[in-house]
């Protein structure tokens, strides 16, 4: 069980007053089968464990529902990216986005959106995102990102 979202994906950490407007998520399903179930869990302004915004699974954040196998587009939510490598439904690359035009997630300290990897954490698969926020100043300086060796993708066999 995951009683603490320490071990969740972090898609953004900030620090000061903004508006989470969405991200995009992308899955590297390494291992094959159904990669979802992992909850999204926004913590805000500081929150400790249980946050208020909870889900139930990577796949109704992003409308979803039901492990789609197959790629749609909506104005807010979709799956624009589903591999089915080698005739094996979800493996390899899933890519999705959720956009908060219409709902814009409020924060007057500090944000921390994170995303479980499997249910409870229970994956290893290979996770990256991008985030869209608003931020008024000051805010937390941003991390120095990893030099280019460390970022190439890499191959999994």
């Amino acid at each position: 069980m995951n009683l603490d979202g320490k071990e969740n994906y972090v898609i953004l950490e900030a620090e000061g007053k903004g508006n989470l407007a969405g991200y995009i998520l992308t899955v590297d399903n390494i291992t094959g089968g159904w990669w979802g179930e992992g909850d999204d869990m926004i913590f805000i302004d500081g929150e400790k464990w249980p946050p208020s915004l909870h889900g139930t699974g990577t796949e109704e954040i992003f409308g979803g529902g039901a492990s789609p196998a197959t790629e749609y587009y909506g104005p807010y939510t979709g799956f624009h990216v589903v591999t089915n490598y080698d005739g094996s439904a979800w493996k390899r690359t899933n890519s999705m986005y959720r956009f908060f035009i219409n709902d814009p997630i409020h924060f007057q300290k500090s944000i921390k959106v994170t995303i479980e990897h499997g249910h409870a954490n229970a994956l290893s698969n290979d996770y990256s995102s991008v985030a869209f926020w608003y931020q008024s100043e000051p805010h937390k300086k941003f991390p120095k990102l990893p030099d280019a060796a460390q970022r190439a993708p890499r191959e999994h066999k």
